[in-house]
């Protein structure tokens, strides 16, 4: 399963009627390339790919393009898109990625590119990355089994009485000391009425019985993230508590069995959503069912009832519903699955039972 990133991007060449394309999200930079900096572009056209940077990073850009020969270092020593313009030749048609320039880089890159034409290439970039490489998939999967390791041993330091920031450091120790480079966002660590809030920060709230406590983490490989949800109850649950809960629970289940590669982003989040509806909380499930994962926590595609994307064979995504409801807290249970043309393989298997503690 070998994925030529720059040989896909100089299609886009032709594709979209460009001759050069100008990459400047890092993120993009590192897929395409493979180069990963803290500062750093890419110039594409038929004929060159550079890598552009500054002082700090030319040894290892070096480095880089001696490995990877199809690649050229071109260290920036002045303004950046004035470096740029040395390589963009008048009469271009320049890609660019116009979800990522502010208003003002994009103007100061016109004025310094004279009588260059420029066409946002912005959807088209996204694509490069929908589908996974092996090895890619290999480090969210790694990734995703620190996360579910890390899970099991947490489940032994809680207390009443901690708090879910000191619940939320442990977790990120444990994830860390399993292997996780660190985590792929920020711990959502809510107690009791806090979990109806989807993306709550944790704060200095003690736990007591009765209370949901929702765990909403993920670890990185290589950069690589995973993505895990999983709500508890600690002491005995209520029939609302079980009712909450196996309803999020059977609306999970069916949208995992029905995920595969050829499907829309629409109708798979309908699968799980009209369950919802059906079950009387449709209006305390307000958020798209998952995202993309990779590099990047949310990235394409976005799976959700307002987009109509045709989802590709090795994508990664989550497929996590919730029921969210004030004074009372909420629930929420997330996997991470990889897209296949005859199914889903979940990455995060943590069990998906409830668990009263």
């Amino acid at each position: 399963m070998e994925i030529n990133r720059l040989s896909e991007a100089k299609r886009l060449l032709t594709n979209t009627g460009c001759s050069h394309l100008l990459i400047s999200d890092l993120t993009d930079v590192e897929y395409i390339s493979g180069f990963r900096s803290s500062n750093a572009a890419a110039i594409i056209s038929k004929r060159k790919a550079l890598i552009l940077s500054d002082f700090r990073y030319k040894e290892a850009a070096d480095l880089f393009c001696k490995k990877n020969p199809d690649w050229k270092f071109v260290l920036v020593k002045e303004r950046f898109f004035s470096t740029v313009a040395k390589f963009i030749p008048e009469g271009s048609t320049l890609g660019y990625q116009s979800d990522f320039l502010t208003v003002d880089n994009f103007n100061d890159l016109k004025k310094s590119l004279k009588k260059v034409s420029f066409k946002s290439v912005s959807k088209e970039i996204s694509g490069l990355y929908l589908k996974k490489n092996q090895y890619e998939l290999d480090c969210m999967s790694e990734a995703a089994a620190i996360g579910d390791k890390a899970l099991k041993k947490l489940l032994s330091a809680i207390k009443p009485g901690i708090t879910e920031i000191e619940l939320t450091r442990k977790l990120e120790r444990y994830c860390c000391d399993l292997g996780s480079e660190k985590q792929s966002f920020d711990t959502i660590m809510l107690f009791g009425k806090r979990s109806a809030l989807p993306h709550g920060k944790p704060q200095d709230i003690a736990l007591k019985k009765g209370d949901w406590i929702l765990i909403d983490f993920g670890c990185t490989v290589d950069g690589f993230c995973s993505d895990m949800t999983r709500t508890f109850v600690y002491g005995k649950a209520s029939p609302l508590h079980k009712e909450i809960y196996g309803i999020v629970k059977e609306a999970q289940m069916l949208a995992r069995k029905a995920a595969r590669a050829g499907m829309s982003s629409r109708e798979l989040d309908a699968i799980a959503r009209t369950f919802i509806e059906k079950k009387g909380y449709g209006k305390n499930f307000g958020h798209a069912l998952g995202h993309g994962v990779g590099l990047r926590i949310h990235e394409r595609p976005r799976v959700s009832p307002h987009v109509d994307e045709i989802l590709e064979e090795n994508c990664v995504v989550t497929i996590e519903p919730g029921i969210y409801i004030a004074d009372f807290g909420g629930v929420r249970i997330e996997d991470t699955v990889i897209l296949k043309k005859d199914g889903a393989p979940v990455i995060t298997n943590f069990t998906k039972d409830l668990i009263e503690l």
